[in-house]
């Protein structure tokens, strides 16, 4: 949880991490909604759905295992689309 202070003129600022998970970019709008208890409120993107940049992609996926080179990812296509073709002319 993160801590922010109100400003004067009622204001906060969203934590960078946030916005990322969000995909909010600087100027976007949002919907602010007090929650059903009364006592928070709910932050979301004004347009669900909308177009958004590429940029707010980076960093959300992650790869755990050894890198792999731009090459074994060739090869690796070429076999599954070679798997792929003996599989449908075996089968006619």
């Amino acid at each position: 949880m993160t801590t922010m202070r109100l400003s004067a003129k009622r204001q906060v600022v969203l934590p960078r991490e946030l916005c990322q998970q969000l995909a909010l970019a600087p100027g976007e709008q949002v919907e602010v909604h007090l929650a059903p208890d009364g006592a928070s409120i709910t932050i979301q993107p004004a347009q669900a759905g909308g177009k958004r940049p590429a940029s707010v992609l980076f960093g959300r996926a992650t790869h755990r295992g050894k890198p792999v080179s731009v090459a074994d990812m060739d090869a690796a296509v070429v076999a599954a689309e070679s798997a792929r073709e003996e599989a449908r002319t075996g089968e006619s």
